[in-house]
């Protein structure tokens, strides 16, 4: 019995790594920590093709003084990030568009994310 159960349980450990997260979960993902200056934690989602703009974001966020590093973290902070469900995924690319809600602004803004399939996972290699 006490067999049957660890090897059920290492299943079910299996099972979960082996998940693949959706495009849209990691593009939202991504943004949220973009928009909140977690570039490191932003940097999970991303290829290294967008490894530069986190590093050049960190920097110009540490060259300010912590007074304005501050106000810069409050004011992303109030940003609403919606991201569509893209209704159909084709190949290992996908363009996936999104609105950033700024309470600042009368209207929303509207880019589009790109992500690619590397191995297992959805990496963001594009802001548009």
């Amino acid at each position: 019995m006490k067999k049957v159960l660890i090897v059920f349980i290492g299943a079910l450990f299996l099972a979960g790594c082996n998940r693949v997260e959706a495009p849209g979960k990691v593009a939202e993902d991504f943004l949220k920590h973009f928009f909140a200056s977690d570039f490191n934690a932003a940097r999970e989602y991303a290829a290294p093709e967008l490894y530069e703009i986190l590093d050049q974001s960190a920097a110009i966020l540490d060259s300010l003084t912590e007074e304005e590093a501050l106000e810069v973290k409050n004011y992303l902070s109030t940003v609403g990030i919606e991201v569509e469900t893209p209704e159909k995924i084709e190949g290992d690319t996908v363009r996936i568009r999104y609105r950033v809600n700024f309470e600042k602004l009368p209207e929303p803004g509207e880019s589009v994310i790109a992500l690619r399939k590397e191995g297992r996972s959805w990496k963001v290699f594009s802001l548009e």
